[in-house]
């Protein structure tokens, strides 16, 4: 290994009696490194995190620190390396502050009590992880939340160059959730190494620099968390349909899965909805909702015009809808109006929702008008919306002469009529 390289695994297998759970896992670790394992239950988090600290016996190499896993001690692991397991029930009412001693247990030879120098450090991390006005408190007394921060407590006083975490948020609410990372970050900034199992791809998107993504036992994908975080590798690990996409509010990643029901329902009657084209209308956020439904339902979408910043556009976006894009604030050119009509004209039916009308927007009532098949989603009525001192509305009247007029609740089934 490297000088800056704290752990390395090599061709590691692990199998209970003749079935394998890891399979060629391959990778190392630098200091000063979050990594989050991810992946669907079962898929070796944890038979991974117990390999590396030694509990597991698997093939292959494991080194740390330039030192080879099998040729260590219990206790010299334990020098090296601290696991927080998921579980962490205890039934003997032992004071927390007795719990949190337990770490120092690698550094006290037989039968030694803990010096003034322990307490003092397992003070320092319950200080750290705001549990010491729990010191005397019996560990059986306190919520599952506040045993995890104490456990936590228990593994930073270890002091190990590396922190081993198995979910260690299962049991927090929210903002001790944040917390723990946050104290996990912070570590890795003051040079500790963090390999962490984590559920929640937000959390883990959020504060990790680092993922390693898990299924089957075997590593199918490693980087960054752009890298690994993405529509194909979520898909192929979980098993389910995810759009990965970059929520606009918070800049961080974010994911949504379709309703499998929809989709299962959709099969069963021959998804007649997967050939059919539909093109939105929408703007100022009214066509989010619209656009995730039809998506759900596998219908070919196409939208516009829509402008640069407006959800619509970021909802179509995440899930891979073409669009007509203009700028903000913009009339929309004569190009962009004719590439919205031929998207139109391509479509089995065309949606105009339940938008404003500006004079920045007009052009796309005008482009309505070469729909084969038009539903107008009216949830309020058109006069309330528009801001155009009426010209907006004698184009929209002409429209509902010809066009299916409906709300957004009942607009699937009138789709099902057209069809």
């Amino acid at each position: 290994m490297t000088s800056d390289k704290v752990l390395e695994i090599l061709e590691l297998d692990y199998f209970i009696d003749n079935y394998q759970i890891l399979k060629n896992i391959n990778f190392s670790v630098s200091k000063g490194e979050f990594v989050g394992l991810i992946g669907p239950n079962g898929a070796g988090k944890t038979t991974l995190l117990k390999c590396i600290n030694g509990i597991n016996k698997g093939k292959g190499q494991i080194i740390i620190n330039n030192l080879k896993l099998e040729k260590l001690s219990t206790k010299k692991i334990a020098r090296e390396v601290a696991l927080m397991h998921q579980d962490t029930s205890v039934s003997f009412p032992f004071p927390a502050i007795d719990v949190v001693l337990a770490g120092r247990y690698p550094y006290l030879k037989f039968a030694e009590v803990e010096s003034a120098d322990d307490y003092k450090i397992a003070r320092k991390y319950m200080s750290y992880t705001n549990t010491l006005q729990f010191e005397k408190k019996p560990i059986t007394t306190v919520s599952g939340g506040e045993r995890q921060r104490i456990f936590f407590a228990k593994i930073l006083t270890q002091e190990t160059e590396i922190i081993l975490l198995d979910e260690p948020t299962s049991s927090l609410d929210i903002a001790h959730e944040e917390q723990i990372f946050r104290y996990c970050r912070d570590l890795c900034t003051k040079g500790k190494t963090v390999i962490a199992a984590v559920h929640d791809l937000k959390i883990a998107s959020r504060y990790c620099s680092r993922l390693i993504l898990l299924k089957g036992g075997k590593i199918i994908a490693d980087g960054s968390v752009d890298e690994v975080l993405t529509t194909e590798n979520i898909s192929l690990a979980y098993d389910v349909n995810a759009i990965v996409y970059k929520n606009n509010i918070t800049g961080l990643l974010d994911f949504y899965i379709p309703d499998s029901e929809d989709a299962f329902q959709d099969t069963k009657e021959g998804n007649k909805a997967e050939k059919k084209k539909i093109h939105v209308i929408g703007g100022c956020g009214a066509g989010s909702d619209i656009i995730r439904q039809l998506f759900e339902r596998e219908y070919k979408l196409t939208a516009g015009v829509l402008s640069k910043g407006d959800s619509d556009l970021n909802c179509a976006e995440a899930f891979g809808v073409k669009c007509v894009v203009e700028k903000p604030f913009s009339d929309i050119e004569d190009e962009k109006l004719s590439e919205n009509i031929e998207y139109i004209k391509k479509a089995d039916i065309t949606i105009l929702c339940n938008i404003p009308f500006g004079i920045y927007n007009i052009k796309n009532l005008e482009a309505a008008r070469y729909a084969s098949k038009l539903i107008i989603i009216e949830d309020e009525p058109p006069e309330e919306r528009d801001f155009t001192g009426g010209k907006a509305i004698e184009t929209y009247k002409k429209l509902k002469e010809n066009a299916i007029v409906t709300s957004s609740p009942k607009l699937q089934e009138k789709i099902d009529v057209v069809y």
